[in-house]
């Protein structure tokens, strides 16, 4: 079973906001159903150079969850990781807010959207003129004249917003939706993921 790198949300907790690494089950859950072994990311850059320099892995998700913008240790975080993936050519998943955080490291940019939120979207794929039907859960989009000159356009929403996009030169990609959040895995999502993180 390959091995994935997946990182975490960081959040303050109760009176004394208590610093805490989280994740969404279903996301962890989804990865591991679709055949990978994930292996969490604490917000933590000694445990993540030492988990660099001492285990072998097969891909890298930056997960969904917080603002993409913030500078924490979260954000060092995979900026770190995201810079492995380009000297090491180990394939780099973004999901939502990773996407975000992967276009904004390459000099893009996000903007403040409208029903995004729990709705579903259908994303049109350039490529094949196909449609997939998504569930959106996003504040913030990538529209053509703010997604990084470094990436190509996959996918899009009618109003425009990029859903799904590729580098051109290396093994990275962002999805704006959330593959983990319906009941049953889509067939489609899980191609496409295989696809991207084995080939």
């Amino acid at each position: 079973m390959k091995k994935i790198l997946i990182t975490q949300r960081l959040e303050k907790i109760g009176k004394f906001k208590e610093k805490r690494d989280n994740i969404d089950i279903r996301f962890v859950n989804f990865f591991n159903k679709i055949g990978y072994l994930p292996l969490l990311i604490p917000n933590n850059y000694q445990v993540l150079k030492n988990i660099l320099e001492k285990t072998k892995f097969d891909g890298i998700v930056l997960s969904p969850g917080g603002n993409p913008k913030l500078k924490d240790i979260r954000k060092q975080i995979e900026e770190k990781l995201i810079n492995y993936s380009i000297k090491k050519r180990i394939p780099l998943l973004g999901v939502c807010r990773g996407a975000q955080s992967i276009n904004i490291f390459f000099k893009g940019d996000i903007k403040k959207i409208k029903n995004h939120v729990r709705k579903k979207k259908y994303v049109y794929f350039k490529e094949n003129e196909m449609k997939h039907e998504v569930r959106c859960f996003h504040d913030y989009a990538i529209y053509e004249k703010t997604l990084s000159n470094k990436f190509q356009i996959v996918g899009y929403t009618l109003d425009g917003s990029i859903e799904i996009f590729k580098m051109k030169t290396n093994k990275i990609m962002g999805i704006m939706w959330h593959p983990e959040r319906i009941k049953s895995i889509s067939a489609m999502d899980k191609k496409m993921i295989k696809n991207f993180l084995d080939d």
